[in-house]
């Protein structure tokens, strides 16, 4: 019942990166391209010199889960916006497959379940933006703190 030192290291360097872009977030609804590049950038170095993990697989996990969050934004006509799509490359470089789909799927329950607490009290409506990378950061940690921990 304890998370290894890789996973460790990882979660901390996401949080740097990642609890920044939430607060831009929620602030502008404006993800900032510098921060998620050099956190990416940062990431993939540090699995790479320090962890050893295989580059091509880090690639096919950031390049596969930036193209699902594309691909859900071109089926909703843009309403996710290209700042999420990249940052769920940087969550999908840390977390890897098929951890993402846990990160994303806490993140979308989390996500409704503040919706819908805003809706039942009135403090937003059906055309209310609500920033998503905090959720996503949520998301990403609760998935690595239960497999890491847990399983």
């Amino acid at each position: 019942m304890d998370i290894s030192d890789k996973s460790l290291v990882l979660l901390i360097l996401f949080m740097l990166f990642s609890i920044p872009v939430s607060v831009f977030d929620i602030r502008s609804m404006r993800i900032p391209n510098w921060i998620v590049f050099s956190g990416t950038v940062f990431l993939f170095a540090v699995r790479y010199f320090y962890f050893k993990d295989s580059p091509v697989g880090m690639l096919i996990n950031m390049l596969s889960g930036g193209l699902m969050f594309y691909t859900i934004r071109f089926i909703t006509k843009g309403k996710l916006g290209m700042g999420d799509v990249k940052f769920a490359a940087l969550i999908a470089l840390f977390t890897g497959f098929p951890l993402f789909f846990a990160a994303v799927a806490f993140s979308s329950i989390t996500g409704l379940i503040f919706a819908l607490a805003g809706l039942s009290v009135g403090r937003i409506n059906k055309t209310t933006k609500i920033p998503f990378v905090p959720f996503l950061t949520a998301g990403s940690i609760i998935a690595c703190l239960i497999k890491n921990i847990f399983l």
